[in-house]
């Protein structure tokens, strides 16, 4: 029969080990996925950049004043965004020549961006920077990415080198970003930068305790929240579904916004987003529009 002492140390043993294969299991998950567990990165086509989805929906954030009242336009509306615009040249002229009024968030890194970005605008298009940002794991969020640990200046100097990589950009929405937006003092470094920028600001909520959008609203910039992933699960059954949902929040609250990505899969369900919206009385629309309407209805 063991003593006392001798069970303490078993126990203790015990948990050490315990936490240790648990403290592995988190590295392997986090060198895989890049940012578990509060967001999952699906990788994309071969070559294109990791993407962060998240795993909790827009009601787990704090709230930003904005964006918690119901909507009632004339028509509600959609809009939607597609990230990582850049890498590919190709589909980003194919996107340009297609008439949806998509708002295209274009990766500043891309070298392609200045010229994606002028062709967008000149076609009609909304173009947001997709800002890189520090996210929790081990993924890369790409050169010139924000992080926490950067002091004003630098920080600064990284938000001015973004925007300047997109130029004609109406917003921004952060790429990847998880570890960034649940950092309140490092959001508000960010901010205090576009605080007189008139940009609007979309939280693509790859956290589940982001505070960006609130941060934002309090520097006072126009500050959303992402509502629909779109290709979260990346299959025609679960895009349909997802286009679906955030046609019936548009109805529901009078606007919506939904985040996609240009995976084949989601490309080609948006080919019939233009019927679908009119059939459901819903109008597609650029996040900046969207943006105004909300402004007005809480002004009045």
């Amino acid at each position: 029969m063991s003593s006392p002492a001798t069970s303490v140390i078993h126990m203790a043993s015990a948990a050490s080990a315990a936490m240790l294969l648990l403290a592995g299991m988190a590295f392997q998950l986090g060198n895989r996925d890049g940012d578990l567990p509060e967001a999952v990165s699906v990788p994309s086509e071969p070559n294109a950049p990791v993407v962060e989805v998240p795993a909790a929906r827009a009601e787990t954030a704090e709230p930003t004043g904005l964006d918690v009242a119901p909507l009632s336009p004339a028509r509600p509306m959609l809009a939607v965004i597609l990230d990582d615009i850049g890498p590919d040249r190709g589909v980003a002229e194919t996107l340009i020549a297609g008439g949806l009024p998509l708002t295209l968030s274009i990766l500043p890194f891309a070298d392609a961006a200045p010229d994606i970005a002028r062709a967008a605008t000149q076609a009609g298009l909304e173009v947001f920077v997709h800002m890189p940002m520090e996210p929790v794991g081990l993924a890369d969020p790409g050169p010139n990415a924000l992080l926490r640990a950067h002091g004003a200046a630098e920080t600064e100097r990284r938000v001015r080198w973004a925007l300047s990589r997109v130029p004609g950009a109406t917003g921004l929405n952060n790429h990847m970003g998880s570890a960034m937006t649940a950092d309140r003092e490092a959001m508000a470094r960010v901010f205090s930068v576009l605080e007189v920028s008139g940009l609007v600001f979309v939280d693509s909520l790859t956290h589940p305790g982001s505070v960006a959008a609130g941060v934002a609203a309090q520097s006072g910039l126009t500050a959303l929240r992402r509502d629909v992933f779109l290709d979260h699960v990346r299959s025609p059954e679960a895009i349909d579904a997802a286009i679906e949902e955030a046609l019936q929040r548009a109805l529901q609250s009078g606007s919506a916004i939904a985040i996609g990505h240009p995976h084949a899969m989601t490309l080609t369900a948006l080919e019939g987003l233009t019927a679908r919206a009119e059939a459901a009385g819903v109008e597609l629309v650029s996040v900046s529009r969207l943006a105004e309407a909300r402004t007005r209805m809480q002004a009045s």
